[in-house]
């Protein structure tokens, strides 16, 4: 072990240091090196920490983790397990032999029977193969000590109904008239307080979930890694299915059979993509017609329904549906004729007509009812079914899932669409990705094409289908018969009743007594679809295309071709193979083409489809027969006419023929052994054979099969041939296609035909994977004996296997699981693999002869091995785990199981992986993410070798794999990243036997030490702790895995069988103790969950935030003192001191996924335990539990009200589908995460705790009531997993989810609270015990403001009462802040509308007064904490419950009149004191609540409340601090600052009376620069307030910091509300007190907001929007004190006159009813006698700032024009008669200037007029006022740059003109803007241009007399204003106003 430290300051002081360590050694290049071997007395010992001091602190450690040596694990556990006598450690320690288990599961089968050939055959070696591989079973390996049982449920408990309540009215009464609530037993009787705290601690732990993990969500990741999914089991491939039913086919008239054929088509690809169905509607009337013709019917053939499956869905996609009739005599169109002209419905001649033409029709089909002819067809388009944009959306969506998560979307689009393949993990039958969610949907067709007879082919079809989807014109054109086709398209269920398959085997389920099936129709897919085959298929379709007899004389015109399958060349040997179509049997030995009528090169569109035999031979072969039909029936004459004969062989070469042919017709009678050639190579014949056109091709044909057992591929072909002639000691030559192979060229040919494997198309290798690698596989080990000599394989069936891997893996279209291995390959080593047959002699087993060609591999074989390694580990462990079980070795110790040889290979293996992923790391991007992925597979491999192989054997492999990379690697946030990876997947292991040892003689200390003992007896565990401390300790995010992988560790304990019992839990416990010192020490790193919900911090210590100054984190330092995780001895400095990385804070989930474990940890661990360690541990480590716990509570609070009901659109479209297969991976994945999944799916696997009624913290008056079920946590039942998916739930699944998430808060709550009664018991062996007491009771008031359970509450209650019983002194004396906010959360649960918790809130807060009477015989200060509770409750809670609160002050007078140990004192008489003013403070809500919905008249009365209590600063501050919250609610941010700065003002004057310090505020008046309204809260002075009278001014806020506190909250709300610059004069009274204090970073965050806020000025300075004022009168009596009132109103920016009067006059609307209120639209004088006393009237005017010119000079900048302002104008017009407006010499104006009693921004937002100003304005004055208007706008307009001509011109024009101005500055004004304009104007503007100066003239000399000064009068005076009235009320205060009122007056 070496660590390496590099110098940066104190080098020469260190030097010496070292010096006394002989452990230490400097290097040439200056570095001191640490060398430590493992057996090191430094390590462990005191020696280290002695030797190295403080100047530590200045080195950067390079390494410090050290991978101890693993104990000799299976000589260890026997040793351990024979000497203990215990059968709770036997059992733990006693490891399941059967561990790894292989099953032989049956394989699924669709089908009610498995496909198979026909019976009574000999089948050949490569069919019998192909059979067995289709049907044999799965061997699938199991790990079976994962799949752990469920605990049996606990019995219910019952919630009872809560009834009797009375409803109470807010009003003054007396509260002895009140019904008290039950008081507790038992509270006022005497009580240890031993006794006390041990009812407690049993009452605590009766009902508790003893599964705690069972209620957490596992640890929901997208780079879960420890989860390996299972693949899907192979199964047939099957598309997008849909399913079509033909309901109806009629025609106008109905005279003849009709018969319909459906198929698919894509115009796109110009390729028919379904095969037939065959579907008969005709009546029993019409199916008589052609009973002569139908020997029986089959029940299969009666179909009407078909499941098409689509795996490639497009909007070019066609139904097509072909008509056709019985054959008859005339041309189609003849025959059609009919049906276009008659109509069967008009009767008459036209009824007639039908009759007759039903008779020939019946006549017809009487004699040729065997033979078809064209009729009609319909195109139906399926776009609409088929949505492409759904599934350019969708599939990317299914390739994440499929674990291709690498490249943008954007690429993977654009793969798909340029020709996505799919794999079987993308084309399962759940993967509908294309078929839009569409409901059944009921097409009808009225137009049928009429068929011609010259356009049948599919090239015709193609060709007017893309011009039918083009052109909707084309219809017309063409020839239509009016019908009816109705028919139904839906998509097609999972299961289907009474379905047949394409080989008519019928599928499950299939009832017995359904007479008409459904089919499914094979697809053709347009491209290839890889999914290997799993059911034996074996068809064949023939498509005759064309015949050409247009040369032939003889006549042949109504050609019809018979088909057969032959096994022979008698006529007898045509085999009944042929499907049948419809109404029919299910097979029948020939059919015959369509007819076209008259025509000698007829087109045909027939599918002929063929059950091909099993065992083809020579004989085997299509025999076409071609006739003549005679449609006139002559005497003597026969139907038929032979006019010729064809075939074609179905082997050539003992290959099966496919493909396009083009076949000669035979005119005479087949030669003997005809079908031993094909026809065009058929030998000259005597008597030669007389062929059409001289032996030429006339027959068009296309052959194609679908098969499962013939391969269609050469190579495939050659290796099975070659590889079935060894195995079975065929006789050379072997004929191999065309090819004769001899015994001397057998090997060589075999190898070559091995190589060549991977030269197969990438289709037919899949289509035969199975097949394929279970050859090579038997080729690895069983070397063939050729001529005598033994060859051997094993190397070029390696080198195949692996260039096959290579293939599949780097094909685009084969899908991938998240971990990177093909999902083909990852489901063939899961369910089909198998060991060879074993050879005879063996030699080498199948996994040594593996991993010896793992080792020996060279070159790109050996770089595609370890790239693709995780197959071959997999192939290992399974091979392995056969070895075992197949040579029953389970029983055989693990160390003898294999072969040394065999482990020095994985041993080489595993080092040269190891090699590779530290080679791969510092590559490219690409090259690491390759890196991840061999490191996931080798940590499986080394998970699965610990069910097989020597446990301690595979330890050291993970020792040597972890040392290798931390030599190889230099960065330290890779390596970590690795290895945890890497453990994480090693550490699913359930296994308690690999953590398993005593503890009986360890010491506490050693207990809770991450100690080499224990890392080396705990290998895993002791890994994964370190890794973790490492992570935690540098910036790399290892961290988030290793703390997912514990979560996964512990879950599965908590699932085991084995750990039901609780003294198995404790011993489990005890194993994780070391990890508890590390979570503390990780606690500055933690989320607080505190501040983000509160803002409230847990410690409440300005310094919290104070970056590291020390390169080396604490746990460092302990780490090079031998003791890397103790926290035991450590002490010093506090919390708040302690250094804290500003890198790696954790995330919420990860935060709480840490926390979860500290909790389980702590409830499994033996509760004594705990407690000594409590006891031995410093004060400053005990307050970091404290801290810790404090974040555990806002951490597990109940968050019901957390999940949003913002759902985005995106994630609404989340298909159930996706969830459900993301829960399925989980359900199928190993470890506890799988096994978690699947517990949760049923629900009895968990005992339910007692019944919980939680507690909203924001709704005093509201409770859930919960009743108890079986719980167990699901994926989709997890509120702050899926916060998004709300609305996706059911009712049923929300109250499921927010039941566990309360029972989880229940709880871990209790666990909290456990630990904190440990906490309290170890406090009085502590020094500093009152800080311990207060820590803890920071906890508990946290805990109660939070949403808690009854259940938790009741208990938490008990806990308080006891700790004020045993430490109530300390709490009243020392603990005064937290005492407060305990009285308020305990007072807020007194108004709780449930009994219970109301109970235990009364008998808490009585308890509380008692006990502080107790101790000072005077509860003035507990008396006052609770008034302001109060107080703060009511004016905070809009929803406060005043019934309630009322009747718990009744339960606690009832406990003062019952107490009669205190009835001797004047307890009683001053609780009852304190109980009236509660009750008078609870009369004011009354009022509150009326005005519930007008915020002026609210805050006017919680402002006159707050007024009331200037005698109270304590109250008063209360209430300014509710009016500040309501006002931040409102989002009036500005008046909630003017709140804090009252309320600031008003904690000034206090310290200013307390003490005198020059840095702190002189009392409110400094504060005038704020506002001048502050001065009101200098009414409190000496004479009314004694600052030492206890209880006064005693809250938090009445100090220097409270001071700050305030003030900084006050800025923050100035800046939100853009007043910037008072944000500069709040931070001027805070400066000083700060630099006082030398807060140097507090100041540097001052000033960094200070220099935001003059940014913000200088950015947006004139932009910035403030109030908007408007004046409001009320006049009325209905409006009772507010009569005759009149007001300012602040609105916000932008608010219109509408708007506001819009608002009142809605809310008064609806106090007084919308009848009896009138808004005044005008703002003229109200005469009150002229309204309608019984309504209510509103008058509402807009006004503006006042300001007189000497106050301009000192208001320059916009916010000085709108701040302080007191003084608002409005104007009204007027004429001297009455009008409003008049001629210019009659236009009065008056001005009306408002001055309020305060000024604005204030407290309030709207303020009373205390002041009115009037003064009249004559006609001129009132001209001059408006030329000054338009002199300004005509200054814009010439001053703006660039210039606006049209602008300039409409001012110009209306100022020319104009008869009086203001003189000299309107004519220069003017003689600018007409220059101006002359250099703007065009040339059409010229005249336009002398005009405006002409004018401009004319103007100049109208004025020239006031110019020249000829009429003194204009100069003077017009308005007189009085200097006593100017008072800006900028430096004056409140009390000097109404000192001057009062002179005044």
């Amino acid at each position: 072990m070496i660590w390496v430290w590099r110098f940066g300051l104190g080098v020469r002081v260190f030097s010496t240091c070292l010096s006394c360590c002989s452990c230490f050694r400097e290097s040439a290049t200056g570095a001191w090196i640490l060398l430590l071997p493992a057996s090191c007395p430094c390590l462990g010992s005191p020696h280290l920490p002695l030797s190295i001091p403080i100047c530590l602190w200045f080195f950067t450690l390079l390494t410090i983790i050290i991978i101890m040596e693993p104990v000799d694990f299976e000589g260890f556990l026997m040793t351990q397990l024979n000497n203990l006598d215990s059968e709770t450690v036997q059992e733990l320690g006693d490891f399941p032999e059967d561990d790894l288990e292989i099953v032989f599961t049956p394989k699924e089968c669709r089908t009610s029977q498995p496909s198979l050939p026909e019976e009574g055959v000999e089948l050949d070696p490569h069919v019998r193969d192909c059979v067995q591989t289709y049907t044999r079973e799965w061997l699938i390996q199991l790990q079976s000590c994962i799949s752990l049982q469920q605990a049996a449920p606990r019995p219910l408990n019952v919630l009872c109904d809560e009834t009797g309540r009375t409803t109470l009215t807010s009003c003054d009464f007396d509260l002895r008239s009140l019904q008290p609530d039950p008081r507790l037993e038992n509270l006022l009787q005497h009580a240890s307080v031993e006794d006390f705290e041990r009812q407690n601690e049993e009452a605590r732990r009766t009902n508790r979930h003893a599964e705690l993990l069972a209620l957490y969500p596992t640890v929901d990741e997208e780079d879960a890694v420890e989860i390996r999914p299972i693949p899907d089991c192979p199964k047939e491939h099957l598309g997008n299915r849909i399913l079509v039913k033909l309901q109806t086919l009629k025609f106008d008239i109905e005279i003849e059979p009709l018969f319909a054929c459906i198929a698919l088509y894509d115009i796109k690809e110009r390729k028919k993509i379904s095969e037939n169905f065959h579907c008969d509607l005709n009546s029993e009337q019409f199916k008589g017609f052609l009973r002569s013709h139908t020997p029986c019917i089959d029940s299969s053939s009666q179909a009407r329904s078909a499941v098409f499956s689509v795996t490639y869905p497009s909007s070019d996609i066609y139904l097509v549906v072909k008509i056709e009739k019985v054959l008859q005599q005339g041309e189609i169109g003849d025959c059609a004729e009919p049906y276009m002209v008659l109509k069967e419905s008009e009767g008459g001649k036209s009824k007639e007509k039908v009759e007759k033409m039903k008779a020939q029709a019946e006549s017809f089909c009487q004699r040729l009812g065997k033979y078809r002819m064209p009729f009609a067809w319909v195109p139906i388009s399926l776009s609409s079914f088929f949505n492409v944009s759904t599934l350019e959306r969708e599939l990317p969506e299914a390739e994440s899932l499929n674990g291709n998560r690498k490249g943008s979307s954007g690429d993977k689009r654009m793969t798909m669409l340029q020709g996505r393949r799919f794999s079987e993990r993308s084309l399962n039958s759940e993967d509908n990705y294309g078929v839009t969610n569409f409901k059944a949907t009921t097409l009808t067709s009225n137009t049928f094409f009429k068929q011609e007879g010259d356009r049948l082919s599919d090239e015709d079809l193609f060709k007017f289908l893309t011009d039918y989807k083009r052109s909707s014109s084309l219809q017309r054109r063409v020839k239509s018969i009016p019908g009816s086709l109705k028919l139904e398209i839906s998509p097609a269920p999972e299961v289907l009743s009474c379905c047949l398959t394409p080989e008519l085997l019928q599928v499950k389920p299939f009832p017995e007594n359904r007479s008409r099936p459904q089919k499914e129709i094979l697809e053709f897919p347009i491209r290839e679809v890889y999914v290997p085959h799993t059911i034996y298929r074996n068809l064949l379709y023939v498509y005759p295309q064309r015949l050409n007899f247009a040369n032939r004389l003889a006549s042949g015109r109504n050609i019809t071709i018979k088909i057969q399958f032959m096994c022979g060349e008698d006529p007898a040997c045509a085999m009944p193979i042929i499907f049948g179509k419809s109404s029919g049997p299910e097979f029948v030995q020939e059919v015959y083409t369509a007819v076209t009528y008259h025509n000698k090169s007829p087109d045909f569109y027939e599918e002929v489809k063929i059950k091909l035999p099993a065992k083809l031979t020579e004989k085997h072969h299509l025999l076409f027969t071609f006739y003549h039909i005679s449609c006139q029936p002559k005497q003597g004459a026969c139907v038929e006419t032979l006019l010729g004969y064809s075939w074609l062989p179905i082997l050539l070469n003992d290959r099966l023929q496919t493909g396009h042919y083009c076949l000669p017709v035979a005119l005479d009678k087949l030669p003997l052994n005809y079908s031993m050639q094909s026809p065009e190579k058929v030998p000259a014949q005597l008597p030669p054979i007389k062929w059409v056109e001289g032996h030429k091709g006339v027959f068009n044909i296309e052959v194609q099969a679908v098969s499962s057992v013939h391969t269609q591929d050469n190579h495939l072909e050659r290796f099975f041939i070659l590889c079935h002639s060894l195995e079975n000691e065929v006789t050379c030559p072997i004929r191999v296609m065309e090819q004769k192979i001899t015994e001397a060229k057998l090997e060589h040919e075999l190898k070559l035909s091995i190589i060549c494997l991977n030269s197969s198309r990438l289709e037919p290798l899949v289509l035969f994977l199975h097949l394929v690698l279970d050859k090579l596989f038997q080729l690895a080990v069983q070397p063939m004996v050729i001529a005598g000599q033994t060859a051997n394989f094993s190397q070029f069936a390696f080198e195949s296997v692996v260039a096959i891997i290579n293939s599949l893996h780097n094909s685009k279209d084969l899908s991938k699981d998240q971990h990177g291995r093909n999902c083909l390959l990852a489901s063939y080593v899961y369910y089909m693999f198998r060991l060879p047959e074993p050879p005879r002699n063996i030699a080498r087993h199948f996994h040594e002869e593996l991993a010896l060609q793992m080792v020996v591999s060279t070159g790109m074989v050996r770089e595609a091995v370890f790239k693709y390694a995780w197959f071959f580990f997999e192939l290992l462990i399974k091979s392995m785990a056969q070895y075992v079980h197949n040579l029953d070795k389970q029983d055989t110790p693990r160390r003898s199981r294999f072969s040394d040889r065999f482990k020095d290979d994985i041993t080489t293996i595993v080092n040269v992986v190891t090699s590779e992923i530290a080679a791969l790391l510092v590559k490219t991007q690409k090259e690491t993410e390759q890196a991840e992925k061999i490191n996931i597979s080798l940590a499986f491999f080394l998970y699965d070798l610990l069910s097989l192989m020597d446990r301690g054997f595979v330890f050291n492999l993970i020792r040597h794999y972890c040392n290798q990379l931390s030599n190889k690697l230099n960065t330290l946030p890779t390596l970590i990243s690795m290895r945890l990876e890497f453990l994480r997947i090693l550490c699913i292991v359930v296994c308690l036997n690999y953590s398993c040892s005593s503890f009986q003689d360890q010491k506490i200390a050693s207990m809770f030490d991450l100690s080499a003992d224990y890392r080396q007896q705990h290998f895993l565990t002791g890994l994964l702790f370190t890794e973790l401390a490492a992570a935690l300790d540098t910036e790399a995010e290892g961290y988030r895995k290793a703390i997912s992988a514990i979560h996964s560790l512990l879950s599965s304990h908590d699932l085991d069988q084995r750990c039901l019992k609780p003294e198995v839990k404790v011993r489990i416990a005890a194993l994780y103790l070391p990890l508890v010192g590390i979570i503390l020490d990780a606690l500055p790193q933690m989320y607080d969950f505190t501040e983000a919900r509160s803002g409230k911090s847990r410690t409440g210590s300005p310094d919290e935030d104070q970056e590291s100054t020390n390169p080396i984190n604490q746990s460092v330092a302990w780490a090079i003192a031998g003791n890397q995780f103790n926290l035991l001895k450590t002490s010093g400095a506090p919390l708040s001191s302690l250094p804290i990385k500003q890198y790696n804070t954790l995330s919420p989930d990860t935060t709480r996924n840490l926390l979860i474990c500290f909790l389980w940890i702590m409830k499994n661990a033996e509760q004594s335990l705990i407690r000594k360690w409590i006891a031995d541990l410093p004060s400053m480590q005990l307050n970091r539990i404290l801290d810790l716990l404090f974040i555990c509570v806002s951490c597990f609070e109940y968050k019901v009200n957390g999940i949003s009901d913002k759902v985005s659109t995106q994630v609404l479209q989340k298909s159930r589908d996706v969830k459900a297969r993301l829960e399925e991976a989980l359900l199928r994945g190993e470890g506890a995460r799988g096994e978690m999944m699947k517990r949760c799916r049923t629900p009895a696997g968990i005992s339910p705790p007692p019944p919980l009624i939680f507690v909203r913290r924001p709704q005093a008056s509201c409770a859930y009531k919960w009743l108890n079920e079986n719980l167990r946590w699901r994926k989709e039942q997890t509120h702050w997993r899926q916060a998004n998916e709300r609305l996706d739930k059911t009712k049923a699944e929300l109250d499921q989810e927010a039941l566990i998430s309360g029972n989880l808060a229940t709880e871990a709550n209790l666990i909290i609270l456990d630990m904190q009664e440990n906490v309290i018991q170890a406090s009085s062996a502590v020094d500093c015990k009152d800080n311990l007491l207060g820590g803890v009771l920071k906890v508990l008031v946290n805990s109660l403001s939070c949403d808690q359970s009854t259940t938790y509450l009741t208990h938490c209650f008990a806990t308080l009462r006891a700790l004020i019983a045993k430490s109530g002194d300390l709490l009243f004396e020392e603990e005064m802040e937290q005492c407060a906010d305990l009285c308020q959360r305990v007072l807020h649960h007194c108004s709780s509308s449930i009994d219970l918790t109301r109970i235990q809130a009364c008998a808490t807060l009585y308890l509380l007064m008692r006990y502080s009477f107790s101790s000072i015989s005077n509860f003035a200060r507990v008396k006052m904490q609770v008034t302001m509770s109060l107080a703060s409750l009511v004016g905070k809670s809009s929803d406060f419950n005043e019934e309630y609160l009322r009747r718990s002050l009744r339960t606690i007078l009832a406990y003062a009149e019952e107490d009669v140990d205190m009835q001797p004192t004047l307890f009683p008489v001053q609780v009852e004191e304190l109980l009236r003013n509660l009750n008078s403070i609870l009369s004011d809500t009354v009022k509150m609540r009326e005005f519930q919905e007008d915020p002026e008249m609210l805050m006017d009365l919680m402002y006159r409340i707050a007024k009331g209590y200037q005698t109270s600063p304590d109250l008063r501050l209360t209430w300014l601090q509710n009016m500040a919250e309501k006002h931040a609610k409102k989002k009036c941010y500005t008046e909630a600052a003017m709140c804090l700065v009252h309320a600031a003002a008003l904690v000034a004057e206090y310290l200013s009376m307390l003490e005198d310090h020059k840095y702190l505020p002189v009392g409110s008046v400094s504060f005038q620069n704020i506002s001048s309204n502050v001065l009101e809260e200098s009414a409190v002075s000496d004479d009314i307030l004694s600052p030492d009278e206890d209880g006064v001014c005693s809250g938090r806020y009445f100090s220097e910091s409270g001071l700050v506190g305030l003030l900084e909250q006050a800025a923050e709300l100035f800046s939100t509300g853009g007043l910037y610059e008072t944000v500069n004069e709040v931070y001027k009274i805070v400066i000083p007190i700060l630099e006082a204090h030398r807060d140097f970073r507090k100041l540097t965050s001052t000033h960094s907001k200070l220099q935001k806020a003059f940014d913000s000025i200088i950015n947006k300075g004139q932009k910035r929007m403030f109030g908007t004022y408007f004046r409001v009168g009320f006049y009325g009596s209905k409006f009772g004190d507010l009569d005759e009132q009149e007001f300012v109103y602040k609105e916000p920016a932008i608010t219109k006159l509408p708007e506001i009067s819009h608002r009142l006059e809605g809310f008064y609307g609806q106090c007084f009813g919308e009848d009896a209120v009138v808004v005044i639209k005008d703002s003229t004088p109200v005469d009150k006698s002229k309204l309608d006393p019984n309504k209510a009237y509103i008058q509402i005017t807009f006004v503006e700032p006042y300001f007189d010119e000497y106050e301009m000079k000192d208001r320059v900048t916009y916010f000085e024009k709108n701040f302080n302002l007191r003084r608002f104008m409005y104007t009204t017009p007027f004429t001297l008669d009455g009008r409003p407006r008049g001629d210019l010499s009659e236009q009065y104006k008056r001005n009306t200037i408002l001055t309020t009693m305060h000024a604005f921004p204030y407290v309030k937002t709207r303020i009373n007029v205390i002041q009115k100003e009037e003064f009249i304005l004559t006609p001129i004055e009132v001209a001059i006022e408006d030329m000054q208007k338009k002199t300004l706008e005509l200054a814009v307009a010439t001053s703006q740059e660039p210039p606006d001509a049209k602008m300039l011109q409409m001012v110009l024009q209306g100022s020319v003109g104009a008869t009086v101005n203001q003189v000299k500055v309107d004519l220069n004004r003017c003689g600018e803007a007409v220059e101006k304009n002359k250099r703007l104007i065009t040339a059409d503007q010229k005249e336009y241009q002398l005009e405006l100066k002409k004018n401009y003239n004319k103007l100049k000399e109208n004025l020239r007399p006031m110019i020249e000064r000829k009429i003194p009068e204009l100069y003077k005076p017009i308005v007189k204003v009085h200097s006593t009235t100017r008072d800006s009320f900028r430096n004056s205060s409140f009390r000097k106003y109404e000192a001057q009122s009062s002179q005044n007056a």
